[in-house]
């Protein structure tokens, strides 16, 4: 059924680990090493696609590296130097591997770009994911959520099939509240920024996001004392928080 499964391929199945190749023309498998591989067919001179890519830098910088291979695949049809500037601009950060002939494609049955599909080490697909105009990077931040094992069934599906009293939470407020706040950071708006992100805190004291975000901005202004102590808070919360843990060294107690 569309949205749950790749044409060709289901839900549970056995992927063929494919010997592709990658930009330099060397052999590379699309399944990783690590715990999960999400990986994105994309177009790079697609505009979803690019405003995907950009949302999936942002992704990157709250999940774990060590547990995720992230893997890009472009067809042989698209030009080196767009694929390279598509990457580039959007700051998402994938192993590329071609799909000659589109061959990858055909056989799982890919119908448009840009689409997601995660598997598993012993690649089984654990989730497909089209793309949506809504949502789409909560529904991929959750499956992979699901895939490492941080959530259950339960709040899987209650992130992919949110409640109209969960759209308007006060989790889902900070987390509108949060987006703006890092929106406001790269821009340079520290103040603006760091008011921000101390506010999704006071609305969801336990979103682990929130307070590494204050932690990182209070790191920008000088501030490190203040700064341990919200990167020790989102690491009560989520002891394997990447940006935390990462941050946390550059701060270490006196």
């Amino acid at each position: 059924a569309a949205g749950l499964a790749f044409a060709y391929v289901d839900i549970g199945s056995p992927l063929s680990n494919h010997g592709l190749t990658n930009r330099d023309g060397v052999e590379q498998t699309l399944i990783g090493s690590q715990r999960v591989t999400a990986f994105l067919f994309f177009n790079p001179e697609q505009d979803r696609s690019r405003d995907v890519l950009r949302a999936l830098a942002e992704l990157q910088t709250r999940m774990t590296k060590a547990e995720i291979s992230w893997v890009g695949v472009v067809s042989d049809r698209f030009a080196p130097e767009a694929v390279a500037s598509a990457l580039e601009a959007s700051g998402a950060r994938l192993e590329v591997v071609v799909d000659s002939g589109d061959r990858l494609y055909g056989e799982l049955g890919v119908r448009l770009y840009p689409t997601m599909g995660i598997a598993d080490s012993d690649a089984i697909l654990r989730a497909y994911l089209p793309y949506t105009k809504l949502n789409y990077m909560a529904a991929i931040e959750a499956h992979l959520r699901h895939a490492l094992g941080k959530i259950d069934d339960a709040a899987l599906e209650k992130a992919l099939h949110p409640t109209a009293a969960d759209v308007g939470s006060a989790e889902a407020e900070a987390g509108r509240t949060l987006k703006l706040a890092r929106m406001l950071w790269q821009a340079g708006k520290t103040d603006k920024a760091l008011a921000k992100a101390r506010e999704a805190t006071e609305k969801a004291p336990d979103l682990a996001d929130a307070h590494a975000l204050v932690g990182l901005i209070l790191i920008d202004e000088g501030l490190v004392e203040e700064a341990r102590a919200s990167l020790t808070r989102a690491l009560e919360i989520d002891p394997d928080h990447p940006e935390a843990n990462a941050a946390l060294i550059e701060c270490p107690s006196p």
